[in-house]
């Protein structure tokens, strides 16, 4: 039993000293930031695993043992993606300033409120604006790519619907609905539609064509035979930037495509939509202001803290119709003077009501780098690769294995004499080499049947001489392994 004085709390007995930790915690980050060039990777030790793997005490350790807990035998194991030499996954950086933007908004704790919603809008305006989106249009911020796709997809299902979504359900649709993307689409996707109730099968994956651009013709071909046999095509899936190849689809014929067949369009441009910002390839994603909804990230190219994502959807009322309460949804019948400001409360517009202050942490560093900032970095890393690239299309003893759009470069080593087997073993070894230097330093992929190495490129601390290393260790690698 507590006694009626119910003095027990979170809040510490000694101020001073909680602070003194605090400024600990925040220096050793910084250093630890500072110098992440030199910080190696390494697996965890067993006495680590031993340490950590603990029962759960009655009283606590404290804060301060668990802290010491955290940089002695978690830091020094984490998988460094915020190295200078990671591009191995399509995953941002960070930054300084990102991390303290994350450490005030989560001492305010706040999901809600007036200035929370301001700011959270305007946040959302500016991203328009990068993105040379409809203004009008709504958006949200989710937890990233996987999310904002499924609120577009939610939004797209409930509107293209023969059925009213919110009351009949999926088990009432009279046919079957189906959509369509392209081989190289993302994952995610798959999720998706499984968790909106559609099945795998409803989503049909679209061969490419020589650019890895969703091949138009064989999808209206698709689109047509489903409708033959009787099936309702509601959705084309555009992808602005694939995580394989990097390949960014014709968004312009997808969109005149979706207007002829009375489709929805969507853009998945998780990474690839901020080449909105590049002055040499912005033409890449000529097209995406057409999309009727489109799925961005800001913690793979814009290097903001994990995690954060973005939905627009140009059809407000769609948008808000899709995730508001049912009964809520009953505004919808009598008039849009009757919404108020629910059009414009951000609880209405994604899933989750709890929810971080995701908006905060955008507008933050938005405010605080500015358009040039981030219009540099995206071109800093397209240059990197296309550099990278002509180190390889250079050598004789190196390819090129998919065209390179914009940050991403698919290559591999070669050897004349060698079958498609004995490269792709050759060029897995040359990836394990890599792999005990830095994990995921590089990754790979297969594409159209043949193995290769790839790089995304979505870093801001790369410079010249990690890709002139990264260039000169495969060759070394190949030539140890030919001895």
């Amino acid at each position: 039993m507590l006694s009626h004085e119910w003095k027990e709390t979170l809040d510490p007995e000694d101020w001073d000293k909680m602070k003194t930790l605090g400024h600990r915690m925040l220096e050793d980050t910084m250093e630890y930031l500072r110098h992440i060039r030199d910080q190696p990777f390494m697996f965890p030790t067993e006495q680590s695993m031993k340490t950590l793997l603990t029962p759960l005490t009655e009283k606590g350790e404290g804060e301060e043992k668990v802290y010491e807990l955290f940089k002695e035998h978690m830091v020094p194991y984490t998988l460094k993606w915020i190295r200078p030499d990671f591009w191995g996954m399509v995953l941002g950086t960070g930054s300084p300033f990102g991390m303290l933007t994350d450490m005030v908004i989560s001492g305010m704790n706040s999901t809600t409120g007036a200035t929370m919603m301001t700011v959270n809008h305007h946040a959302i305006d500016w991203i328009k604006e990068l993105l040379e989106y409809p203004m009008d249009a709504s958006g949200v911020f989710v937890s990233g790519g996987s999310e904002a796709n499924f609120t577009g997809l939610a939004v797209a299902r409930n509107a293209k619907a023969e059925v009213d979504m919110k009351t009949e359900g999926m088990q009432n649709v009279p046919r079957p609905m189906s959509l369509y993307c392209s081989e190289e689409a993302h994952d995610c996707l798959d999720r998706s539609v499984e968790l909106l109730g559609l099945g795998n099968g409803a989503l049909r994956w679209i061969p490419t064509d020589e650019k890895h651009q969703i091949n138009l013709s064989k999808l209206e071909d698709e689109i047509h035979r489903d409708r033959e046999n009787g099936l309702h095509p509601f959705c084309v899936i555009g992808s602005a930037g694939t995580v394989h190849t990097g390949a960014f689809d014709d968004l312009d014929a997808l969109a005149d495509l979706c207007d002829r067949e009375d489709l929805w369009f969507h853009v998945d441009g998780a990474f690839g939509a901020w080449v909105k910002l590049s002055e040499t390839h912005k033409h890449l994603a000529d097209g995406l202001e057409r999309a009727d909804s489109l799925a961005v990230d800001l913690h793979k190219w814009m290097n903001m803290p994990y995690s954060i994502g973005c939905t627009l959807v140009q059809d407000r009322v769609a948008h808000f119709s899709t995730f508001v309460y049912g009964h809520d949804a009953e505004y919808l019948k009598t008039g849009m003077e009757e919404m108020g400001d629910a059009l414009y409360n951000i609880l209405n517009f994604s899933l989750p009501l709890s929810r971080p202050d995701w908006g905060s942490k955008a507008y933050m560093l938005l405010r605080a780098y500015g358009r040039d900032k981030y219009s540099n970095l995206v071109q800093q890393n397209i240059e990197q690769i296309r550099y990278l690239a002509d180190l390889v299309e250079r050598d004789p003893f190196m390819e090129v294995t998919a065209p390179v759009a914009s940050n991403v470069i698919c290559f591999r080593y070669i050897q004349d004499g060698l079958s498609e087997g004995e490269l792709e073993k050759l060029n897995r070894m040359i990836l394990g080499e890599l792999w005990k230097i830095s994990l995921w330093m590089i990754s790979d992929t297969t594409v159209k049947g043949k193995y290769m190495l790839r790089a995304c490129n979505v870093n801001h601390r790369s410079r010249k001489e990690d890709f002139d290393f990264l260039y000169h260790k495969i060759k070394e690698i190949a030539s140890e392994l030919a001895v």
